[in-house]
């Protein structure tokens, strides 16, 4: 019976260290580096829109030297939630640009020497983009839910091996 009570208080041990080491893994994770959005050649005072699709994630104005930026686009920012290889889009001064980028974690525009600059195609009315669809997320957007069941189920688990093993200790 000591090698079975050994065994299940080891179980138990390890089942208690894999629950809080995962929980600060997650939670590490979520700390990864930004894209940094910046760009050249836009002129002073410009207005500079990033975008997800249509939705407005963050702005910038151009310096008088035709500088915008650095912006610091992390995972989720405002309402935006990006991943790896998703399309980055800007506009300028209410027109979205031409230019895009791709958003990698720790990413930078394609030319880091210039940035990304910016060019809009000649409208003769401005054409206002869509609003984006209120789709809602269910409440699983930015959810972290995952890895706190995840330690409570380890954490249970961990008190059902503690509970099994003095029962079966009792029991001779």
């Amino acid at each position: 019976m000591t090698f079975l009570r050994k065994t299940l208080a080891l179980s138990a041990v390890l089942a208690v260290a894999v629950a809080l080491f995962g929980s600060l893994a997650t939670t590490a994770s979520a700390q990864s580096p930004p894209f940094s959005a910046y760009g050249t050649g836009a002129a002073d005072g410009d207005a500079i829109a990033i975008l997800a699709g249509s939705t407005e994630c963050a702005t910038a104005t151009a310096d008088a030297s035709g500088q915008w930026g650095p912006v610091q686009l992390d995972a989720a920012v405002g309402d935006c939630v990006f991943a790896a290889g998703d399309t980055i889009s800007f506009s300028l001064n209410g027109t979205v640009a031409e230019q895009t980028e791709t958003w990698a974690v720790g990413g930078a525009p394609a030319n880091a020497a210039t940035g990304t600059v910016l060019t809009v195609a000649a409208v003769a009315d401005p054409v206002a983009a869509p609003a984006p669809a209120d789709t809602g997320n269910a409440g699983l957007a930015q959810s972290t839910s995952t890895s706190s069941i995840a330690t409570l189920l380890l954490a249970a688990f961990a008190v059902v091996v503690v509970a099994g093993g003095r029962a079966a200790s009792r029991m001779r």
